[in-house]
């Protein structure tokens, strides 16, 4: 799967250059000789990954900031159709209060998406479980004041479970990012947890990822969905049903989503890909060739 077959006409009703399509990271050793040539170092592995997919869920900028000169450089790496979604560093999302640490460490955050530059689709504000609807006007003022200095649209990942109960707490929070064209991050892990398997893999994400109702509503112009699925592919097959057909209403509607797909360990996260994207009718991609010269 190419970025020019993703501008190809495909029979899914997907449009498939609009659809963001990606992996949670773009270098794995398991991957090589497979999404990644053989040998391949982590040096080299984003302009292959850049290749088969359109965006990338960005981790690496939530654990601690990478500088501009490598921000400039993985930029330099893709096509001018790829879209990186980076998080903002967790010492803001997690912070006792955002407007604050704003403050104090967007400089170096701005200084970074500059560097990115238009190749930054979105970025990601994920906060902690314990942020819940008392805090929900401290994170209304931090969208407020993200937005007065900066362009980059922005989207929101909320744990607290009150805001998934469809009371107030969740109808308010949604009615305010509808309002600001900021959307509402959807984390998708109904397959891990219909899953029985006692794979030490499976047992791990189980322990670490969220476990939340899924409400597949878009609030802004670029809906994000993180999917993972149960480790026998075959399960998830009527939720990637639901999900086809819910991103191509947002298409229709005019939105650009954006589809991350993890699994367990992700170790088989580019070949989890390819499945999704044969359900979908969609190009898939090859293993990598070894170059002849």
């Amino acid at each position: 799967m190419t970025n020019d077959e993703l501008k190809a006409h495909n029979s899914s009703g997907l449009d498939a250059a609009a659809l963001r399509l990606g992996l949670p990271m773009w270098f794995m050793p398991q991957w090589r000789g497979g999404l990644l040539p053989a040998g391949c170092d982590g040096h080299e592995a984003l302009q292959h990954y850049a290749q088969h997919f359109s965006s990338i869920e960005g981790n690496t900028s939530f654990y601690a900031l990478p500088t501009v000169d490598r921000a400039q450089s993985w930029s330099a790496q893709v096509s001018d159709h790829f879209r990186f979604v980076f998080k903002v560093p967790r010492s803001i999302s997690h912070s006792d209060h955002l407007t604050s640490a704003l403050q104090r460490e967007w400089p170096a955050w701005q200084q970074f998406c500059d560097a990115i530059g238009k190749k930054l689709g979105v970025a990601l504000l994920q906060l902690p479980a314990q942020f819940g609807p008392p805090r929900l006007g401290e994170l209304l003022d931090a969208i407020d004041n993200i937005q007065r200095i900066s362009d980059v649209p922005l989207a929101v990942e909320v744990r607290h479970p009150e805001f998934f109960d469809k009371g107030a707490a969740e109808q308010a929070l949604l009615r305010q990012l509808t309002d600001r064209q900021v959307d509402r991050v959807i984390f998708d892990s109904r397959g891990l947890f219909s899953d029985a398997s006692q794979n030490e893999d499976v047992l791990d994400a189980r322990a670490k990822k969220p476990r939340l109702p899924v409400h597949p509503i878009a609030t802004g112009r670029f809906p994000i969905v993180r999917f993972i699925g149960h480790s026998d592919w075959q399960q998830d097959t009527m939720l990637l049903q639901q999900w086809q057909s819910k991103l191509m209403a947002w298409q229709q509607e005019g939105r650009r989503p954006f589809f991350f797909i993890h699994t367990a360990g992700n170790q088989r996260a580019p070949e989890r890909a390819n499945a999704v994207c044969q359900q979908w009718r969609l190009p898939q991609w090859q293993a990598s060739q070894p170059s002849l010269l």
